[in-house]
């Protein structure tokens, strides 16, 4: 009851008082707001980062480099390196697929290449267009995490086999065929780069990812007006167009997350080394960017930067503190009688102290608890002009940024903490100068 009393006291005090209480929150409200707002857009900023990421397709690959190994090169009486790049010094096809090969229970990839883009006729005799893609493995399409709805994606046995198969998207159904027709199985005839008429059969039919369309298409477009990609072995284009891929500098390999991702980084370097020996290129290697690493980097400088200006903001809440002191000692000095009277009717040294106490804690959950709304408030402004700026300035990436605006709530937490510990540090001294007034002396004081 003594706490519930205290807290009713503490109340009067503050509304009786309005301004003066909101000048003393002003210095709490501030630094609370500082540490809310920058807490917010570092979270902000990590969620976005992931968020885009993720859009991007799974992040469970390396990035792995062909390079040149300066500690195995030897170099002249000079002390020179006289190394250029050959083709046959990058990655080749070949070792590629003996990779997948050796250890398909490890690693999988995939070879992606744009093919140009083909008119059709649909069932209604109308003219739609298609951009041609050819694919190693549809599971890992960097970009576009398309979605199956019926039927399989390209496969490795395709690209083995130069299977002339297609998968289409969910629009190019509605545009191409008649309605509730079944896509499965039928062909579709594609126009080659080289002029050629190819057949090529329906075997996959995937959901056309609301991001791709959001930046391929202009609201309004008619649907026949929109162009869908299509997917086909990455060999048999290869093929048909008689070309070849036999070397490139880099690739994604992509990892099992079942087993150790150290040791299959490791099993990645080992294989490749061990073919640049074979093929008598001891002097070259590959360099292995882990993604899922690097951006538990980004994450990590996020935090250390955060943290780092929310405790220089946090400095300001000392001054709001001493700003409450200050107040809580002019405070007492105008209610010296009114102390007096209590202690004359009995009022014990605690309970006195614990008034001007839970009258200090007050004043700063309420500066904090406002400081928290403002924080967020001025986290979510933040994050919505940059959004717009992105938009306008970049519109073309816009949608590549899965902009989010995340509050902390760990940091909202230890804001509340933080504002009752002020008021109970920074109104203790106070509260206790108040405790130990003689009765007399205070009943006196004019």
């Amino acid at each position: 009851m003594q706490i519930l009393e205290n807290i009713r006291l503490a109340f009067s005090s503050i509304l009786a008082n309005k301004m003066r209480a909101l000048l003393t929150m002003l210095g709490i409200i501030i630094g609370i707001s500082a540490v809310i707002t920058i807490t917010t857009i570092g979270s902000s900023i990590q969620k976005t980062l992931t968020n885009t990421f993720n859009s991007m397709g799974s992040m469970n690959f390396f990035e792995i480099y062909s390079t040149f190994d300066w500690e195995k090169a030897e170099p002249d009486e000079d002390g020179n390196y006289n190394w250029e790049w050959q083709e046959d010094d990058r990655l080749s096809r070949e070792m590629l697929d003996e990779l997948i090969q050796t250890y398909p229970e490890y690693f999988s990839m995939n070879l992606t290449d744009s093919y140009g883009s083909s008119t059709l006729l649909n069932w209604q005799d109308q003219s739609m267009s298609v951009n041609i893609n050819g694919v190693l493995n549809f599971e890992h399409m960097q970009g576009l995490e398309p979605e199956l709805l019926s039927g399989r994606g390209i496969s490795y046995q395709d690209n083995a086999n130069r299977k002339q198969t297609i998968v289409v998207s969910d629009l190019f159904v509605s545009q191409y065929f008649a309605p509730d027709a079944d896509p499965l199985g039928q062909a579709v005839t594609l126009d080659l780069q080289t002029g050629q008429a190819e057949d090529f059969v329906i075997v996959g039919v995937y959901e056309m990812p609301e991001a791709y369309a959001k930046q391929a298409y202009q609201p309004g477009m008619k649907e026949l007006e929109k162009v869908t990609p299509v997917y086909v072995p990455l060999d048999t284009m290869m093929y048909l167009l008689r070309q070849e891929d036999n070397y490139r500098y880099w690739a994604d390999i992509y990892y099992n997350p079942e087993y150790d991702v150290a040791m299959q980084e490791q099993l990645l370097k080992d294989f490749f080394n061990e073919q640049y020996e074979k093929a008598e290129k001891p002097y070259m290697t590959i360099d292995v960017m882990n993604m899922q690493e690097q951006m538990g980097m980004i994450n990590a400088v996020v935090n250390v930067v955060t943290i780092a200006i929310s405790v220089i903001a946090a400095i300001s809440l000392i001054v709001g503190g001493v700003g409450v002191m200050n107040i809580m000692l002019v405070s007492i000095t105008e209610r010296t009688k009114e102390i007096g009277i209590r202690k004359a009717l009995g009022a014990q040294n605690r309970s006195i102290r614990m008034q001007f106490v839970t009258e200090a804690i007050l004043i700063c959950l309420i500066g904090g608890i406002i400081g928290i709304i403002s924080g967020i408030l001025n986290g979510m402004i933040i994050g919505y002009v940059a959004k717009a700026v992105i938009t306008n300035m970049y519109p073309e990436e816009a949608s590549m940024f899965a902009i989010t605006v995340q509050p902390s709530v760990i940091a909202m937490l230890i804001s509340v903490v933080f504002s009752i510990l002020t008021g109970v540090f920074f109104g203790y001294y106070p509260a206790n100068k108040a405790a130990k007034m003689n009765p007399i002396d205070a009943l006196r004081y004019d």
